[in-house]
């Protein structure tokens, strides 16, 4: 039915979605969804000089193409917003391609407004797999489905060519809540009075976890506890379909569906995952959260913290975390043991340590674990406290060990007990592995 429908009856909704990550996923190429600088900007990668400029209205870069020589390219589209700007490049057989030169589109103050390799430490020449108009930088392969509304790919495997097709060109409201029509039409007909049935009847999918929840604190464990069980997951696995690290089954998905009848998630594997669980390599969100305790005992979704319309956090920095979590027992020195308003008081930067992606891309772990030094000493992990972009850079893992120690009579040990397990596993130890 496509959004100017749906805002017809949920004008609140479609304002905070206006502006969002969700509707500015992906935009056609203007004056104003472009943020990259074209005018006659250059950027200078391993003796390869690239210029972005203008021409007869149209954003061209001017840079190594298939055959490695310089070509004029048009940009077609923008993808994403923030931190960073991508721009899409049309190729014969209907493919669209990924420029591997990005737009910084963070402060200027931060290090901003310039362009930069996603690539910085390594040549990539033209047939690498991971060249920017080969396939692992082919939209309609890699990154379409997450983008825009009702994807369907349509490759042709004889051709070798797409006729890639959407509803909405950046994730709207059908990408979540599935297609409408049944919807609409009933609501019609319950304002007409011909039906006296819920009007949110008729769609695939209907979020109500969190209707009429609330959280309190359980006076013995002094944990936070939700009022009623979440037993259905549903908004997890809408969310999953496009925040997990994952390969595509179908292109027949619907919203309501099990997110595993169409993908197959990445495990816990070497190279993109920690042994204890933390993120290695870009595997987004569900993965992580899918270890965490707040997800297997405390049944939290994830628009307990983001609205699932702006996608922004709830309530600022830490008092996202203090609508559940009592701020006079968790915000004090005697839990933290730092100085108020310093990194090592906050919650995020302890128990959801960020890893840069994409050159300037910080993305939190979600597992919401203890930070455990000792499994640094003992399995080469990072920790929140010393590992890198950490605050205690110039101290190694055994003095944290010391210190938390000290700090709390034991060796914490978290919720997430498994590291050894996968470790010994990943390196075949005698006695890791069942028998045949």
């Amino acid at each position: 039915m496509g959004r100017a429908v749906c805002r017809e009856c949920h004008a609140k909704e479609d304002r905070q979605w206006q502006g969002s990550h969700h509707d500015l996923a992906m935009q056609q190429a203007d004056d104003k969804t472009v943020l990259g600088d074209f005018d006659d900007a250059t950027l200078t990668q391993f003796g390869v000089t690239s210029r972005f400029f203008r021409k007869d209205g149209r954003f061209v870069v001017h840079t190594d193409g298939t055959d490695g020589k310089l070509h004029d390219y048009d940009i077609a589209y923008t993808f994403g917003v923030y931190p960073l700007q991508q721009y899409l490049v049309p190729f014969p057989g209907g493919r669209l391609q990924v420029l591997d030169i990005a737009w910084d589109s963070s402060p200027r103050a931060e290090g901003g407004q310039r362009w930069f390799h996603l690539h910085p430490d390594e040549k990539i020449a033209a047939g690498d797999v991971l060249y920017w108009t080969e396939p692992n930088l082919n939209w309609n392969y890699m990154c379409a489905g997450c983008h825009s509304t009702n994807l369907k790919k349509h490759y042709d495997s004889a051709t070798r060519t797409y006729k890639t097709s959407w509803s909405e060109i950046d994730v709207s409201c059908e990408a979540c809540h599935g297609p409408g029509s049944m919807h609409v039409g009933r609501a019609k007909a319950v304002a007409a009075g011909r039906d006296t049935g819920a009007a949110n009847r008729g769609l695939t999918v209907v979020f109500g976890e969190r209707k009429a929840v609330h959280w309190t604190t359980d006076d013995a464990t002094r944990k936070p506890v939700r009022s009623q069980p979440n037993k259905s997951h549903k908004e997890i696995r809408g969310c999953a379909r496009c925040h997990s690290r994952r390969s595509q089954l179908s292109d027949d998905f619907v919203p309501g569906q099990s997110f595993m009848d169409a993908y197959h998630p990445a495990l816990l594997t070497q190279d993109l995952y920690y042994p204890d669980g933390q993120i290695q390599d870009e595997v987004y969100v569900w993965g992580s959260f899918q270890q965490s305790r707040m997800f297997h005992q405390g049944g939290v979704t994830c628009s307990d913290c983001h609205d699932p319309h702006s996608a922004q956090l709830r309530a600022p920095g830490e008092q996202v975390c203090y609508q559940c979590h009592a701020a006079a027992r968790y915000a004090t020195k005697t839990h933290h043991h730092h100085q108020a308003g310093s990194r090592g008081s906050s919650c995020v930067e302890c128990h959801m340590p960020a890893t840069t992606f994409m050159g300037v891309d910080r993305r939190h772990d979600h597992s919401f674990r203890i930070p455990r030094p000792d499994l640094t000493v003992k399995l080469a992990v990072p920790n929140a406290c010393n590992a890198c972009n950490a605050c205690h850079e110039d101290k190694d893992a055994s003095w944290a060990v010391e210190t938390v120690e000290k700090w709390y009579g034991q060796k914490p040990k978290g919720y997430q007990q498994f590291a050894s397990v996968l470790q010994a596993g990943r390196q075949q130890c005698v006695g890791s592995l069942p028998s045949c």
